[in-house]
């Protein structure tokens, strides 16, 4: 595994979690492909697996249970499936599919798609669900990272620019939000979106290759790279998000060349930020550059089509109040106000107080201070961003309101890179190098490791 802080002197190999025990399988097919020889290994006993065939694997108390060769076998450890010869490179859709693996796990976009994955597949048993986890070089998973996040048909120096993003978070290695389950990361947003080769292009296998081992460095230490979909307009500063003391290069800063006339300052501000939510400014996430018609083309193949610069969201009374109780033992009966108490530089809420009635008709509060916990709990299916306005309507009996209007900015946290930003920036003909300092200014790029020779 990773070691935080540690930049290594040649390439990696990681371990990426598809299948955690959170999603609950307690099954799993995958299917050979016909072109390329596997080995099966348990127990230090090794089988030659057929090209092409369909495998079923199910947890049986605390082993995992298959059929091959027409005899039935129970694995009491790990069940290893790798290539008999390695691959140079991965091509597109090469590897082992993995049916109906979870995508956008506790988001709203959350589907079931096939992947295929390169590489080495291990199968657990982890208290009482399958944990299955894909070992392959680093470089490896970032050509697949690249098209996983976005489309094919970006130009090259977001592509470029995203894999060095996700490459020198990856090896930042801070979060290790996983580090219990044995692996690096997960295959999810959570971490980095990653399909394996399902979606893998020519394009993502070049901007891996043209940027083979470059990171972004700030003083004498990796940056933590992040990233998300769409940051409305004005990125957001790390600690905002994620508490602490922050990183210089991820800061608030507006998605342009220049401050747009709109962003009056401070955005933290009610009434400054109220006033930004309802404009349109030019930035190079906004629609005057990348009109939303034409974004579905550029983006990820399980991203939505919607609208990512700016966007609404109505909730009935009745969805809100359920939600909340959902994730909060308090039985509200309704909720009479929500109060954004505290905002980031971008305008995104750090704090806010729900005011409700519980079921004996007195008033309480709530405090959310969490930017996740936010967005979870004001919408069933995941708010898309924290920067939101809130309005309330149709008042009913005693001044309750029958539902609220969200009226909100971007698309994620909107920290470091703005991946439609960044797009709109390379369609505007800037560099691979253009981008990523305009998302970490005072970072830059350094080769760590080069390309071994065959």
């Amino acid at each position: 595994m990773l070691e935080p802080g540690v930049i290594p002197a040649g390439e990696p190999q990681i371990s990426v979690g598809i299948l955690l025990p959170e999603d609950r399988y307690t099954s799993v097919e995958l299917c050979l492909p016909a072109e390329t020889d596997y080995q099966l290994e348990f127990s230090g006993r090794f089988f030659l697996l057929e090209p092409g065939k369909d495998f079923f694997f199910k947890l049986s108390g605390s082993t995992i249970a298959f059929r091959l060769n027409n005899k039935e076998y129970q694995a009491t450890g790990s069940i290893k499936i790798f290539p008999i010869k390695s691959q140079t490179l991965p091509q597109p859709q090469s590897g082992i599919q993995v049916k109906n693996v979870i995508s956008g796990r506790g988001f709203h976009w959350k589907k079931y798609i096939h992947v295929t994955l390169p590489g080495t597949i291990i199968l657990q048993s982890y208290k009482q669900h399958l944990l299955l986890i894909n070992e392959l070089p680093l470089e490896h998973y970032l050509m697949c990272v690249a098209t996983s996040e976005m489309g094919a048909a970006c130009p090259p120096a977001l592509i470029e620019a995203q894999t060095i993003a996700a490459r020198s978070w990856m090896l930042a290695n801070v979060e290790q939000k996983h580090r219990h389950l044995g692996i690096d990361v997960c295959n999810d947003d959570c971490c980095q979106r990653y399909q394996g080769s399902t979606f893998l292009t020519e394009q993502s296998i070049s901007g891996a290759l043209n940027t083979f081992g470059r990171v972004l460095m700030y003083k004498n230490a990796l940056c933590d790279a992040r990233y998300s979909k769409s940051c409305g307009g004005v990125m957001e500063a790390f600690e905002t998000i994620w508490g602490g003391s922050g990183h210089p290069y991820l800061q608030v800063k507006a998605d342009a060349a220049e401050e747009p006339a709109e962003w009056e300052k401070p955005l933290s501000k009610a009434e400054h930020f109220s006033k930004w939510v309802n404009s349109s400014p030019y930035t190079f996430c906004s629609p005057s550059v990348i009109p939303e018609k034409d974004l579905k083309k550029y983006l990820g193949s399980v991203d939505e089509r919607g609208h990512y610069f700016r966007w609404q969201e109505e909730i009935t009374q009745q969805a809100l109040t359920a939600n909340i109780n959902r994730f909060y033992s308090i039985a509200a009966k309704t909720v009479i106000k929500i109060e954004v108490v505290q905002r980031g530089g971008s305008g995104r809420a750090k704090k806010i107080t729900v005011h409700y009635l519980d079921k004996n008709d007195r008033l309480q509060k709530l405090d959310i201070a969490d930017e996740f916990a936010i967005r979870r709990s004001l919408h069933k299916k995941f708010l898309y961003s924290s920067a939101f306005i809130v309005e309330a309507e149709g008042s009913g009996a005693g001044g309750i309101p029958q539902r609220f209007i969200l009226k909100g900015a971007g698309w994620g946290h909107g920290v470091g890179l703005c991946q439609i930003g960044a797009l709109g920036m390379a369609l505007q003909g800037y560099s691979t190098k253009d981008i990523l300092l305009h998302y970490y200014p005072g970072s830059r790029l350094q080769n760590i490791y080069v390309m071994e020779k065959a």
